[in-house]
């Protein structure tokens, strides 16, 4: 949900970024595809954890407070989404502390640490707020006051609060993690429920062990790599997270390998920070019945965050206005743009492009519009003046099997195209060779 997007700092217009077309080299000299080298890939691990979609409505409202504190990420609203406060995010269950408190965190994959509440009197929605969990250190035994503060701005949402250690349970078997890092809550404005951080930990963003770095570090995994499939928009096919495997189940085909860029050294300079951004190469439309239509040049390229946190795609806004009146939208009074519900019912999509053509991820109409119950919105709108970074959200993640992968600095992506269970391979420290030759879809 856009509450809780990471908005990077914008030290360098993106615009300004010569994204190259990515070098192949270290997967190539694994082998061809199709000739796979028959290399012993090892005994990998994972660990499957179901993701849980909720729909959020205008939990957001007022003014945004100033806070001079230290941050731990620098977000900022993003107009006019900010204002209207509605979304959909997948949330993950895990427990917290001795004996275990069940929290459900929103799955972020624009930030890098788990932040919670003690309790939800701050809270925008306290219901909701009950109902995904919280957090009472009180209540561990295992809970260490770290004696240090944090601050961080998610939309219009803000918290504040003290640094935490304790024993999280992760996944479906439930596996402890001793010394989990956790951002708890003593002041917040707007924010209904914890944010779980999956992007990039201690190897650039932080000096602890995060999460994924921890589920490394005590052997439940192998390597810093997990496979997202948050599944079709209404139901009727699985979501989850996969912590050092791939589901095999979820495409068909080869994954194709998109270049972290800039560099992790790169963003650390210009951003403070290291996320998922990749470049995006194309970009098309296909209204029912009729052929694609471009929307981009053949020497297009345009740098893109990959942001679960996201509800929505953000693209500039002359772009967003010709898939607009592609899809029949308008603007209502808050500057969104609303499309007819009966418009996920039609054969269209929207076509995104990587690698220059390698590979196009189709996202159709029922996927692309979000849909609350009562009304529809258009899963993309436009990036405000204040902040031109264009944002992959969850309008997009719907129709991708993505696999993030801080070994090899890549992220792997492919048509999301669900056939069934029992598809996980497991990755090893070898998982460069594995995801090139020889992890492809069964579907």
């Amino acid at each position: 949900m856009e509450l809780f997007r990471l908005l990077l700092l914008g030290l360098l217009p993106l615009g300004s970024l010569s994204v190259p077309f990515p070098d192949f080299t270290q997967f190539n000299r694994t082998g061809p595809r199709g000739n796979s080298t028959g290399g012993h890939s090892g005994e990998g691990r994972h660990i499957k954890a179901t993701l849980q979609s909720q729909k959020v409505e205008n939990v957001t409202s007022g003014s945004i407070t100033a806070h001079e504190k230290f941050d731990v990420s620098n977000r900022s609203p993003r107009e006019p989404l900010a204002r209207y406060g509605a979304g959909i995010v997948y949330m993950l269950e895990l427990e917290l502390g001795t004996p275990g408190q069940k929290v459900s965190a929103i799955l972020d994959t624009g930030s890098y640490t788990l932040l919670v509440d003690p309790d939800c009197t701050q809270a925008a929605d306290p219901d909701a707020c009950r109902t995904f969990g919280y957090y009472d250190t009180a209540q561990s035994s295992t809970a260490k006051n770290l004696d240090g503060w944090f601050a961080g701005q998610f939309g219009t949402g803000y918290m504040e609060g003290v640094w935490y250690s304790d024993t999280a349970y992760v996944g479906l078997d439930g596996l402890p993690l001793p010394n989990l890092r956790v951002g708890v809550s003593q002041w917040s404005e707007y924010i209904w429920a914890g944010v779980l951080g999956v992007s990039y930990g201690k190897a650039w963003n932080t000096g602890y062990l995060t999460l994924l770095d921890l589920l490394v570090a005590q052997g439940y995994i192998e390597v810093p790599i997990f496979s997202l499939g948050v599944g079709y928009q209404g139901g009727g096919s699985p979501s989850d997270i996969i912590f050092g495997g791939v589901d095999r189940k979820k495409f068909r085909g080869y994954l194709e390998p998109l270049t972290i860029y800039p560099y992790p050294n790169q963003q650390l300079k210009i951003y403070d920070q290291v996320t998922y951004r990749v470049n995006l190469t194309s970009l098309g439309v296909t209204p029912p019945g009729q052929d694609e239509k471009m929307l981009t040049g053949v020497n297009f390229e345009q740098n893109v965050l990959i942001d679960s946190g996201s509800t929505y795609t953000y693209l500039d806004a002359d772009l967003v206005a010709v898939i607009a009146e592609a899809l029949n939208a308008y603007t209502d009074d808050q500057g969104v743009y609303r499309v007819p519900c009966d418009s996920r019912n039609l054969d269209g999509s929207v076509n995104f492009g990587f690698n220059y053509y390698n590979i196009i991820i189709r996202v159709n109409y029922a996927d692309f519009i979000v849909d609350f119950d009562t009304y529809c919105a258009l899963g993309v709108q436009p990036t405000d003046s204040a902040n031109m970074d264009w944002v992959l959200g969850t309008s997009f993640i719907r129709a991708a099997y993505l696999v993030f992968d801080q070994q090899n600095d890549v992220v792997w992506i492919a048509q999301y195209l669900p056939c069934g269970d029992d598809g996980i391979t497991d990755l090893t420290l070898d998982a460069g060779r594995q995801l090139w030759l020889e992890v492809t879809g069964l579907c």
